[in-house]
């Protein structure tokens, strides 16, 4: 599917979203994953990143009181 809005009107984009509802539904689905794997990767990056200063934070802590 191509859909340039320089060559296409936007008349001719929603009729083409009419009579192509799985098409589009497709594309949306893709979207949706892909947006979901970059918001679970952040959250997981930011998690990960916490985790990290905390242990930090401990070994310091432990090897400042020897």
């Amino acid at each position: 599917m191509k859909i340039t809005l320089d060559e296409e009107s936007i008349e001719n984009i929603v009729e083409y979203i009419k009579n192509h509802p799985k098409e589009i539904r497709e594309v949306i689905n893709v979207l949706r994953h892909e947006a979901l794997a970059v918001i679970m990767e952040r959250n997981v990056l930011e998690e990960g990143a916490k985790l990290y200063r905390a242990i930090q934070r401990e070994i310091n802590y432990t090897y400042n009181k020897d």
